[in-house]
């Protein structure tokens, strides 16, 4: 069966290798997003899809494979047994999983490729994901869109810059990422994060945070189609929409009248998971919006307290908590190395 789909890879155009990373609990939203994006594919090009986990139920995997196509394939990138042993420096709160960490390691765990597209699984896709893939981004860590919600919102621009040390117009969006995977190996970013993850703690954006410091001036900036929030933007023209990334409480299976929310119930349909997702925005009561305000408002208060924090990252460079812990991190960076290659070598098996 592999050597049938090498020889027929072999007949495309060009092969195009994707990411995305998920637990079972966000399955529904990969498959609509992987529906969207097969639906808009070209024909003349091949779809490497891989799917980083820690566990998925036989269950959810056979409604992911559904969504294949002749010009696609999906696999399973199971890696529980390595990470874990690592689990424990990665900062999790509220609906973050260790999965959000993991497309810091694609460009390690993927040596074969010069560059990966990273997906976020709440998007939908409304055009040919190739031609996001062909952005030139040589000489750049990364190619990614802007963070709209610096943008809007005053308090998340004032943390990231008084915070990250970035400017709120020059801040990414890590849901949508094009890796120049042989920079990212030869300029150590994978290391460096843990580096800095043993020394310093981001609490409000997480993985975003670290992704922004670390690629500082080494950002390609995509138009904000590829990654567009579900809410309007006067400074937006719809007819560059191609991405809709649906963040915190813009999305259409908590809330009804979200912003191009018929796209992602047209290919809601295409998957197994309609019905199921109808029925989480229908019986969401008002204390689950309550409690999603009550998130939102924390949200901003700890932007808000990271921002005037004399010990933040700006401040201090990065050394809040942890000094003098060179052989620590010396040792996670050794530790994470064993992770990977054991990671890869599983794989080839």
């Amino acid at each position: 069966m592999t050597y049938n789909i090498k020889i027929m890879e072999k007949t495309f155009k060009q092969q195009i290798p994707i990411c995305f990373a998920t637990d079972d609990n966000y399955v529904p939203f990969l498959t609509v997003a992987l529906a969207s994006l097969l639906d808009n594919a070209s024909k003349e090009n091949f779809y490497k899809i891989y799917v980083l986990t820690s566990k998925l139920s036989q269950e959810n995997m056979d409604s992911i494979l559904k969504q294949k196509t002749e010009n696609s394939s999906i696999e399973f990138i199971q890696l529980s047994k390595e990470l874990d042993k690592v689990e424990n420096l990665f900062h999790l709160r509220d609906y973050y999983s260790k999965e959000t960490y993991y497309r810091i390691f694609i460009a390690n765990l993927f040596p074969q490729y010069e560059k990966v597209l990273y997906l976020d699984c709440d998007i939908t896709v409304l055009a040919d994901i190739s031609e996001l893939y062909n952005t030139q981004i040589h000489g750049y860590y990364v190619a990614a869109a802007q963070e709209e919600v610096m943008q809007t919102f005053e308090v998340f621009g004032n943390y990231v810059e008084k915070a990250d040390g970035i400017n709120r117009k020059d801040y990414f969006n890590a849901g949508i990422l094009l890796i120049n995977c042989k920079r990212w190996r030869n300029k150590l970013i994978a290391e460096r994060f843990v580096d800095l993850l043993n020394r310093y703690t981001f609490r409000v954006v997480q993985d975003e945070d670290y992704l922004n410091v670390l690629c500082k001036d080494n950002v390609k900036r995509l138009p904000l189609g590829w990654n567009k929030t579900s809410y309007k933007n006067e400074n937006f023209d719809d007819k560059n929409l191609k991405i809709i990334h649906w963040k915190i409480n813009w999305r259409p299976w908590k809330y009804k009248d979200v912003l191009y929310e018929e796209y992602f119930w047209k290919y809601a349909k295409m998957t197994d998971f309609y019905d199921k997702l109808i029925n989480m925005r229908d019986s969401r009561t008002e204390e689950d919006k309550k409690k999603d305000d009550i998130l939102m408002e924390n949200l901003c208060n700890m932007a808000q307290e990271d921002a005037d924090d004399p010990n933040n990252y700006h401040r201090t460079g990065g050394k809040k908590g942890i000094f003098g812990s060179l052989w620590a991190t010396f040792i996670h960076i050794i530790k994470f190395r064993k992770v990977i290659n054991a990671s890869i070598f599983r794989r080839k098996r």
